[in-house]
């Protein structure tokens, strides 16, 4: 049982749900969607959104039906216990996979554009250092953390304001040109983006608040996410042309790199040291994740100690893993579409056979 005190309040859910998504895949996210959907990925963006908004609605409704439990906990109540711990077992894997794939994305954008010649093992013990120490803490302060940096987006949007001197409209027309189906693939490279609200599998039952707030706090998180990455998309795709943003894997650093000003000459550098924040909260996200997973098949009183595991392990696979822009797209790609199964699939199986083996718990939140 998690005391009162360390449980979050319904802001402080908001705030962890824009902080883990946020992450990562915004520097390359017009890139990636422009591939399928063209200078429509904003469209797919919005789609996106509507897709985060319907899987995070089987996680609550989860929640609803077992509000005292977490993922690890209401599986095998569902589905038995074998069963169960293998789908706990699965999800700790996949979270665990989700940490690696963030630090080496990380380091690979750092070392492309500030930390050159910085040896990647230096890079991973700062970054999963920094994460550890943090995810390491109960939510509560994680949670402070989150709300208290989530100051530095407006920070990311100031940026990117001081590029809309020379975007073209234009670029944009006209709407709709690519087709659904182009959309829809874009909306699946958006939404891989977006990942970080699964974190409701695991936060349900450490929120203070009734299940209908609940929602509304996550409704906009997830809007204000969906709002941002498009706004970042509109203004790549009004300043790059198509044969443009073909060539530039990360136009939103591109596009700062072109601005000079007397107090400050390289926007991109700048965007970059506020962007680390929000990669960091979503390593901590997984690593808490894997870490509160693990101490809950072992019946461990906190998460403290695997945590340390955890993270050692994180980094000791990112040293070992090839840096190479190849193995990161193709580990990218593989959880891509292997998070479907994870974020959809199996919140959705253990949904239908709760209903129809009518298995619910009465009662609130965890409040002693």
């Amino acid at each position: 049982m998690m005391k009162n005190e360390k449980m979050l309040s319904i802001t402080q859910f908001t705030f962890v749900i824009i902080q883990s998504q946020i992450g990562v895949g915004l520097l390359s996210l017009p890139y990636i969607v422009h591939k399928h959907a063209g200078h429509d990925g904003w469209i797919s963006v919005l789609v996106a959104g509507i897709g985060v908004f319907l899987l995070l609605l089987i996680m609550w409704l989860l929640g609803k039906r077992y509000p005292k439990d977490t993922i690890y906990d209401y599986s095998t109540k569902i589905v038995g216990k074998y069963i169960g711990i293998v789908i706990s077992y699965l999800y700790i894997l996949f979270f665990f996979l989700v940490s690696i794939y963030v630090v080496t994305l990380t380091i690979s954008t750092l070392k492309k554009w500030i930390l050159t010649f910085t040896p990647p093992y230096v890079l991973v013990i700062f970054i999963v250092g920094t994460g550890v120490y943090l995810a390491k803490e109960n939510l509560k302060v994680i949670g402070r953390f989150f709300t208290f940096v989530c100051i530095l987006i407006l920070f990311l949007i100031f940026f990117e304001f001081c590029s809309f001197n020379n975007v073209n409209y234009r670029y944009l027309f006209p709407i709709g040109q690519v087709g659904v189906k182009n959309i829809l693939l874009g909306a699946h490279d958006a939404l891989i983006s977006m990942m970080g609200f699964e974190f409701m599998l695991v936060l349900f039952p450490y929120i203070k608040g009734k299940p209908t707030k609940i929602l509304k706090a996550g409704t906009i998180s997830i809007s204000f996410v969906t709002i941002l990455y498009t706004f970042f998309l509109v203004t790549s795709y009004m300043s790059f042309s198509k044969a443009e943003i073909e060539i530039v894997p990360e136009p939103i650093l591109y596009l700062l790199k072109s601005l000079s000003y007397e107090v400050i000459e390289r926007l991109d550098l700048v965007f970059l040291s506020i962007w680390v924040v929000p990669i960091l909260t979503s390593l901590v996200t997984y690593l808490y994740l894997t870490s509160f997973g693990i101490s809950k098949l072992l019946k461990f009183r906190n998460h403290s100690k695997t945590t340390i595991f955890t993270g050692l392990a994180v980094a000791i696979c990112c040293i070992l893993v090839p840096q190479t822009e190849e193995f990161i797209m193709k580990f990218g790609t593989f959880l891509s579409f292997t998070s479907y199964f994870f974020i959809f699939v199996l919140p959705l199986i253990l949904l239908i056979v709760s209903v129809i083996r009518k298995k619910k718990e009465l009662g609130s939140s965890y409040e002693i």
